[in-house]
């Protein structure tokens, strides 16, 4: 078992990283996310977020991911067709200087009308990584200071100004999933994410949106586009992969998978990436208005994780997630449902309203004998 190794730190390691099975590993700048996919986002793997249907909090999740590369001094490549990158590195948030403090709900130590059902079980822990000392913890109400940003290595890429040429194509339908993995390879094979190099560093790479409603009409010829849109995109991935692996590159990929009218098109993504994730928001559903779900903001779902360099995948506590957006701080915790205090009465009566009101020849109710 000499061949394996825990999480340690090392003085050779890069900043801002941690070796886990002699992989260096990032935070996505969300210490809860980093807990559930196993410890943060491993180099040389795809990381994708299948976005939510308003996309609000997709983006608060780039914007942690780039914020944290930010402060950590790694290169950073951003590349998006529906916004204007730069406006995005211009919203990035301010790191914290105090740690955040726990507030416990208000009623915490009230008594349960119903503790002799609970009073047998243990206290779970529903919020993860608030203990560890891996990534920062930022302020959304503020933006990063500007010198630090201007400082950063940052490239900035707007997919709409890429001009389409129809000879070179590099055997893709579409132009911009060529230019885009042209110019993603150009930059990973720079010295200083290489894993051979002297100088080492993190290069994050973001893609917000790919594949969305603007990718499709970027080629003149529609109907050819929509037939083999899908084929594209699942070579991108491919081709992405392939250019990442064995480089000290991460990429964080959001992709508005609610818009694709195949079904069968996540799946064969989701084979072509390292690990994934799903945002299921509430704004705008039932959910929203119901109760049960007060306390927390959405749904938060893990479609894939990967084995890289392990026999086996990390496997978290909980696949029951949901999110809730705070000022300070994005935190995904176990779904929690609160207790029902009326289901004795509500019993009652129903089986009151189920029993015909007729009484037997015997004079007893239905409800009144026990077989």
């Amino acid at each position: 078992m000499s061949s394996f190794h825990k999480t340690s730190d090392s003085p050779y390691s890069i900043k801002g990283t941690k070796l886990k099975n002699n992989l260096p590993y990032v935070s996505s700048g969300i210490p809860s996310l980093d807990h559930i996919i196993g410890g943060g986002l491993p180099s040389g793997a795809v990381f994708v977020v299948e976005e939510d249907i308003l996309g609000s909090y997709t983006r608060v999740l780039t914007k942690y991911f780039l914020a944290e590369g930010v402060i950590c001094k790694h290169a950073i490549f951003i590349a998006s067709a529906d916004e204007d990158p730069h406006e995005i590195i211009n919203e990035l948030p301010q790191p914290c200087t105090e740690p955040i403090k726990e507030v416990a709900p208000p009623d915490a130590n009230v008594e349960m009308k119903i503790a002799w059902r609970y009073s047998g079980l243990g206290q779970v822990e529903s919020s993860f990584g608030s203990n560890t000392n891996f990534g920062h913890n930022f302020d959304l109400s503020k933006c990063m200071d500007k010198d630090t940003v201007h400082n950063s290595d940052i490239t900035c890429i707007q997919l709409n100004d890429y001009e389409n040429d129809n000879v070179t194509k590099g055997g893709f339908k579409n132009y911009m999933f060529f230019k885009l993995i042209k110019d993603i390879k150009d930059i990973v094979s720079k010295d200083d994410f290489q894993t051979s190099s002297k100088n080492k560093n993190i290069l994050r790479i973001s893609i917000q949106s790919l594949g969305s409603p603007i990718w499709m009409a970027a080629d003149c010829d529609k109907q050819q586009v929509d037939s083999d849109y899908g084929q594209d995109l699942i070579k991108f991935f491919y081709c992405l992969r392939i250019i990442l692996r064995d480089t000290l590159a991460v990429a964080f990929i959001t992709i508005p998978s609610h818009l694709f009218d195949d079904d069968n098109l996540m799946p064969r993504v989701l084979f072509s990436v390292d690990n994934a994730v799903r945002i299921e928001s509430f704004a705008g559903s039932s959910r929203e208005t119901n109760p049960v779900y007060s306390d927390y903001h959405g749904l938060f779902h893990v479609t894939k994780l990967s084995a890289i360099y392990s026999l086996v995948p990390f496997v978290p506590p909980s696949l029951d997630l949901a999110f809730k957006l705070r000022r300070k701080k994005f935190v995904i915790e176990k779904l929690h449902l609160p207790p029902e205090l009326q289901e004795s009465s509500e019993r009652e009566q129903d089986d009151i309203t189920a029993v015909p009101k007729a009484v037997t020849c015997g004079g007893f109710r239905k409800k009144d004998i026990e077989f």
